[in-house]
């Protein structure tokens, strides 16, 4: 047997028992010191501060850490979500299964649970604990998110609870028990990476800017009040004085001997001073922009910008956001793959799905019109619970009345959005492979040229008909035919 070492090299071996051991665990590795039993959370920043992320909890009370965080949630909070069938496994089954996960999520509050879900990029995970209720099936009756500073993981990425009673090694978890968004976990940081950590050197920055921004603003945003006294006034006097100019920045009004004097001094040439505290603000605000979102144009505009780049910032906020919809969409699914553990044994569990709202009359459809192309016939459920229709807002055709409103392929039809395929289809359904036809394929045999078959065809069927039709326009459906099959295929080289 040929062991590959790299996409080059490789070794002959029988040893096959070789390739099931890990032989690079962490107990094995040189950084690793068995530290009490459990792996600590890598985060440099948590390290530095000795604390947990509840320090980084406090980050939200900033105004735009919160925004962003708000926005980031909205594009996963804003779009509905559906069950999709699973791909295989009996129908039957398959059925009841789907049957009873569509009731189990109208039973719970999803709109909270993706929300409790989302907390996964700030923190780095988000466990959520499964409250299951037995009845006629084994169904969560409550799904509930809980801090993730009460975990920790063990030297083999298991995720252990810190109960009061087992702080050092935490407490083993059952199966089936816990659900575990993370974000961009590792097997070097089963913790998750955490866009707040990103934060916490900009808000840091960021509050010091307001507090000397506050304190220049108090120094300089007012008059000066400057009292004038002889040289030789001692101290005691010139505390009284002062004592009055402060009084007077408060009431506006003072009384001073006649040998002293008062001089009211504007503050000018501060005002770029001013700025560096200013932009302090707007530099940090930024880069907490690009941590959470990924882009700044969404939450803040300084001096205007281009739809391009609008659009772009957008698109990158998009696609942040799909990596959010995915780690909602496998803790769903690894949640419905346990329903169906526990109570349908044979089944293929269904899936999670998101959709926009504008989604809905276009990609869905579409699709749904391919699938009745093909023969798929679906249910008035299905139209109802798809597309949000009442009983009697549509009607379902018979078979007959399918049959009979087909679009028909006619003369000068040059729709190319329809398949060549289709149109073809309905073109040989309507001929009848008869004598006539056996009479033009021994023309087609004899003929040198393109242009002497289609000659000799028309002289051949001028005054003949096949079935209801003449034969004349089911030629002209079939030369229409291949000139739309070739605007097809140019359109869909483009």
């Amino acid at each position: 047997m040929k062991l590959w070492i790299n996409e080059h090299d490789f070794v002959e071996t029988d040893d096959k028992k070789s390739l099931s051991p890990e032989i690079a665990p962490r107990s094995r590795s040189i950084d690793w010191m068995g530290i009490m039993g459990f792996l600590p959370d890598p985060d440099p920043i948590l390290i530095k501060l000795g604390q947990d992320i509840t320090a980084y909890r406090q980050l939200l009370s900033d105004a735009h850490v919160f925004s962003c965080a708000q926005s980031r949630k909205a594009g996963t909070l804003s779009c509905e979500w559906e069950i999709l069938e699973p791909a295989a496994g009996s129908a039957e089954i398959n059925k009841r299964a789907r049957q009873a996960i569509e009731d189990m999520m109208n039973q719970l509050d999803v709109y909270q649970i993706i929300t409790d879900m989302l907390e996964a990029p700030f923190f780095g995970m988000s466990p959520l604990e499964i409250m299951w209720k037995s009845g006629k099936n084994w169904l969560p009756e409550r799904v509930i998110g809980k801090p993730p500073e009460w975990f920790q993981f063990d030297p083999e990425n298991v995720l252990r609870f810190k109960a009061i009673d087992n702080l050092i090694e935490g407490e083993e978890l059952p199966p089936y028990k816990f659900l575990l968004p993370r974000h961009h976990a590792s097997y070097q940081n089963p913790y998750g990476e955490r866009v707040l950590s990103r934060c916490f050197w900009p808000v840091t920055f960021k509050r010091g800017g307001f507090k000397f921004w506050a304190i220049f603003t108090e120094k300089y945003g007012m008059p000066w009040i400057i009292g004038k006294v002889p040289r030789q006034t001692n101290e005691t006097e010139r505390g009284q004085l002062l004592a009055r100019l402060v009084d007077m920045v408060q009431d506006a009004a003072a009384v001073v001997n006649n040998d002293e004097s008062i001089e009211i001094t504007e503050a000018g040439g501060k005002t770029a001073s001013a700025d560096i505290y200013e932009k302090l603000i707007s530099v940090s605000n930024r880069e907490i922009s690009k941590a959470i979102l990924g882009q700044t144009l969404t939450t803040e505009l300084d001096k205007g910008g281009s739809f391009a780049a609008t659009k772009e910032h957008m698109e990158v906020r998009a696609d942040l956001v799909d990596q959010d919809k995915q780690m909602i969409k496998s803790a769903f699914n690894l949640l419905f793959k346990w329903v169906v553990e526990l109570n349908f044994a044979g089944s293929d569990p269904p899936r999670f799905g998101f959709y926009e709202k504008e989604d809905i009359q276009n990609k869905r459809s579409e699709r749904d019109e391919r699938l009745e192309r093909q023969g798929i016939k679906f249910t008035a459920s299905y139209y109802r619970r798809s597309y949000n229709l009442q009983e009697d807002d549509f009607e379902l055709k018979k078979k007959e009345e399918q049959t009979n409103n087909k679009t028909e392929f006619v003369e000068g039809d040059d729709d190319i959005s329809a398949s060549p395929d289709i149109i073809a289809d309905k073109a040989l359904a309507e001929a009848s492979m008869d004598k006539e036809i056996n009479m033009a394929k021994k023309l087609l045999d004899g003929a040198a040229t393109l242009e002497e078959f289609q000659d000799g065809l028309l002289d051949l069927y001028r005054d003949v008909e096949t079935g209801f039709k003449p034969v004349s326009t089911i030629m002209q459906k079939a030369m229409t035919l291949a000139d739309l099959t070739g605007r097809f295929d140019a359109d869909a080289r483009r």
